[in-house]
């Protein structure tokens, strides 16, 4: 089983060894972990349907790990200076919102279930420093999503499988991917679940 250290990059394949000294008394693989990472579906809403040119969406990957997204955890836990360093381009300013003439977006939260829920968190993408860095907008969504789950805890859900609870889903088991655009200046987070 391998374990992605946020803090340091990743050691290949080619440069440790393959022995596991549990292999003998354990039937899974590094590859049965990564089976229970499922990205959140999305059924967009009729209010925020595409009437403008889609931009491009913003990853947020630790530094070495293309991809894999960052454990919303991990983000909530860091400080900025930690966070940029953790994360692949994580100190680089998004300049995309700016060239739209953005100063503000609206975070759409819609997850599985608590559609009902459905709700816009505005976050500042320029701010009294210039343009919003990869790290505190990922800081920023995060912060959107300790509030929803927070919120969505005390309602009930349409969806056991993506349901909200000290005994089902938690903050913790999230994982933010990406940023896409929706319309406008409405965007949602790309999440996946890690249990």
């Amino acid at each position: 089983m391998s374990y992605n250290n946020p803090l340091h990059p990743p050691v290949y394949a080619s440069r440790h060894s393959t022995f596991n000294s549990l292999s003998a008394s354990s039937s899974s693989s590094s590859s049965a972990s990564n089976s229970r990472c499922r990205r959140v579906p999305y059924t967009p809403s009729a209010k925020f349907r595409s009437t403008s040119r889609s931009q491009a969406s913003i990853a947020f990957d630790s530094k070495g790990h293309p991809g894999s997204g960052m454990p919303m955890r991990e983000i909530h836990a860091r400080g900025e200076i930690a966070l940029a360093q953790m994360m692949d381009k994580g100190a680089e300013t998004i300049t995309v919102f700016s060239q739209c003439g953005l100063r503000r977006i609206n975070l759409v939260i819609r997850w599985p279930g608590y559609e009902h829920l459905e709700c816009a968190f505005p976050i500042d993408v320029v701010l009294s420093s210039g343009n919003i860095t990869r790290a505190q907008l990922a800081a920023a969504v995060t912060h959107a999503f300790a509030r929803f789950i927070e919120k969505a805890q005390n309602e009930a859900s349409a969806s056991p499988e993506w349901r909200f609870g000290a005994k089902e889903l938690q903050f913790s088991h999230l994982s933010l991917l990406s940023l896409v655009h929706l319309s406008e200046d409405a965007w949602r987070a790309e999440v996946a679940v890690n249990l």
